[in-house]
């Protein structure tokens, strides 16, 4: 990792953004830029659309702080204290549709300013509305970006789920009131207002330094004239590891200090990549203004030169950290880039989404799991499943899942294979849709089913599932249906309207064209179950015949076992 390196990946994520926000192409003259941009774009791309884990270069333009500035901070209903108040109950989950269909139709009454925290005391209104809310659609109802899991105060999963997100409204309120307070007090400098407000949020129950980073941010976002973060900033655990990487060698007395001295590298640097960076920002700059008319946005894309903030590098550091970890991942088979673990890292969580990487230069997704003995690797070109990429995506993970629990290099291709064989394709939810989320095959269930709770006219939520025996022995098959129903059920749709659009799916596919071929494959019992492959292209599965831990299954046992799943009995 170095400065040069740093300055390269901000270019891609300029060009990214610009794409993302204008649909135009950004012209890179930096060719080191140009040839590392097909990496950065296999990181940033998985993490676009209802993941909402992507951060670009201008923080603005983030999924959270844009719905900020277009839908809390116009809002005219409101006065300027409680713009600033709304702004902190959203980041308590950073869900736009709660927020907009929970809990602002009770915020535009006047009466809910008088108190807001009472309002998100246990059984009030806004605790009431957002598991109504919860009940009625079944959406999550916190950005996949926190990796919270709430205290367990409640025995039911939705109602102690609902009753941490009001509490840590409740504490943010708190704070808020007392923020305010500070960014109006005309005789603190920019930086005690930044110590201060940090500090009352680090104090605050539940909060730390990343909740402070994540805050000022908000706040000098809303006030771009305080400058609150111009040269200093909270440094959250995502942004040290690459700060002890890039900042001069020397002792420093805590990181905001080697923030402050990498910043002025970073602003100093006459490389050649500083250069292009410095230009490329420019003219993306100009760009972004003539496409927002918002002033919060303008005056956040209008950037002097050699005047990067403290809050863009500190965040962009976070990126650039797991821009490092992708490539260490899925370029150099490691599990991690060393250099950028965080100080209370060991290993990087075994999970599809750390792995699995979309590759649009040569159409396909794979990923790279490094072992003892090698690495093994897995690949499924779009075309094999209809050319969708989110398709291919969910066929590699359902095989990066396998190998996780040990599976084989020969046998997470089998199972590839296997996969791709079955699927025929057909209608799908968009790619940003959180069905993608919400629809997935629990592959160590003995038949393998795609289950998910959905809401029903009355309130109440219902059990609603596809089975990869009757999706024709396909999984892929088996998640698509699903999110078919998914979509269907959100828009509106009575369980059995679903049901009876599941089912008609299903006829579908009965005598559809396989790709596998008719080979049957059976492989050995062992001491738990019997594991075969289905005739006619369909999944492994694995057939329990055993009643005791110590037991093995009886020859007998094993035959009729064999004979159920082949067809050859009931």
């Amino acid at each position: 990792a170095t400065v040069d390196e740093f300055f390269t990946f901000l270019q891609c994520q300029l060009r990214m953004e610009l794409r993302e926000h204008t649909g135009k192409h950004l012209e890179l003259a930096d060719k080191e830029a140009e040839r590392i941009w097909p990496d950065v774009e296999a990181f940033i791309t998985p993490n676009l659309g209802a993941t909402e884990r992507w951060v670009p270069y201008h923080t603005v333009l983030g999924v959270h702080e844009l719905f900020l500035v277009q839908h809390v901070h116009s809002q005219k209903a409101w006065n300027e204290k409680d713009r600033f108040k709304a702004m902190f109950i959203f980041r308590a989950h950073c869900k736009r549709d709660l927020f907009n269909k929970a809990q602002l139709p009770i915020m535009l009454d006047k009466a809910f300013w008088k108190d807001p925290a009472a309002s998100f005391a246990p059984g009030g209104p806004m605790e009431k509305a957002i598991l109504k809310y919860r009940k009625a659609t079944g959406q999550p109802l916190i950005t996949s970006c926190f990796r919270i899991i709430p205290p367990r105060v409640l025995k039911d999963d939705d109602e102690n789920l609902v009753r941490s997100i009001t509490n840590r409204s409740i504490s943010l309120l708190q704070v808020a009131d007392m923020a305010w307070g500070v960014i109006k007090d005309r005789k603190k400098t920019t930086s005690e207002k930044l110590n201060i407000i940090s500090s009352y949020v680090q104090a605050a129950q539940g909060l730390g330094e990343t909740w402070a980073k994540m805050l000022t941010v908000c706040i000098d976002l809303a006030y771009p004239k305080e400058m609150l973060l111009e040269s200093q900033c909270d440094v959250g655990n995502g942004a040290a590891p690459p700060l002890k990487c890039l900042a001069p060698a020397k002792a420093y007395k805590d990181k905001q200090e080697a923030l402050t001295a990498l910043l002025d590298v970073v602003n100093s640097s006459k490389s050649a990549h500083a250069r292009n960076f410095w230009k490329a920002l420019k003219h993306q700059e100009g760009l972004i203004r003539a496409q927002f008319g918002s002033p919060l946005i303008r005056s956040q894309a209008d950037t002097q030169e050699r005047k990067m903030s403290a809050a863009t590098l500190q965040v962009q550091l976070c990126e650039y950290r797991q821009y490092r970890h992708s490539i260490a991942r899925h370029k150099y088979g490691l599990p991690d880039d060393e250099s950028m673990r965080g100080e209370i890292e060991k290993t990087t969580r075994l999970v599809p989404e750390n792995f699995v990487e979309f590759d649009d230069k040569r159409k396909r997704c794979a990923f790279t799991l490094p072992r003892e003995n090698g690495k093994i690797e897995v690949e499924v070109p779009y075309k094999l499943v209809g050319n969708s990429r989110m398709v291919a995506y969910r066929a590699v993970s359902l095989c990066f899942e396998q190998v996780r629990t040990g599976s084989t290099q020969k046998e997470a291709t089998s199972l590839r294979d296997e996969l791709v064989n079955g699927y025929v394709g057909g209608d799908d939810v968009p790619d940003s849709s959180e069905a993608w989320q919400e629809c997935r095959c629990q592959v160590s269930h003995m038949s393998p089913v795609v289950s998910f709770y959905a809401p029903a006219k009355d309130g109440k939520r219902f059990p609603f599932q596809t089975t990869q025996k009757a999706a024709n022995g396909s999984m892929l098959e088996a998640e698509r249906i699903a999110r078919l129903c998914w979509n269907r059920i959100q828009k509106g749709a009575s369980k059995p309207a679903a049901l009876a659009f599941r089912d008609a799916e299903y006829s579908k596919l009965v005598g559809a064209h396989v790709k596998g071929g008719a080979d049957a494959r059976e492989e050995a019992a062992d001491c738990v179950g019997l594991r075969v492959i289905v005739a006619r292209g369909r999944l492994a599965r694995r057939v329990l015949c055993w009643t005791g831990s110590a037991r093995r299954p009886g020859q007998e046992s094993v035959a009729a076992a064999r004979a159920v799943v082949v067809g050859q009995t009931d």
